[in-house]
């Protein structure tokens, strides 16, 4: 069991550990990713919603990305960046 970490996101304090997120959010569907997100336990999270599930009181929208990123970089999940397609204009000639 890995040692619980000390956070403070949108005015809340509270300690959690990488085994306290996976548990959490064992049956928690993924929401569309955005931007960032965590692979949890082989499913991909949007990072915002991660912690707020793992979190009790804290509320999805008050959690900003990068809080998110900090918190669950800290306590060692993988985090990406979901690719973005470009879209091509068309030259005018």
């Amino acid at each position: 069991m890995s040692q619980k970490e000390h956070f403070r996101v949108a005015g809340k304090e509270f300690d959690l550990d990488k085994e306290t997120v996976e548990q959490r959010l064992k049956t928690i569907k993924p929401k569309r990713i955005q931007k960032v997100y965590a692979t949890i336990k082989d499913k991909d999270f949007p990072v915002n919603q991660a912690l707020a599930e793992s979190v009790p009181g804290l509320i999805r929208s008050q959690v900003k990305t990068q809080e998110a990123t900090r918190v669950l970089g800290k306590l060692g999940f993988s985090l990406k960046e979901k690719k973005t397609k470009e879209k091509k204009t068309k030259e005018k000639k």
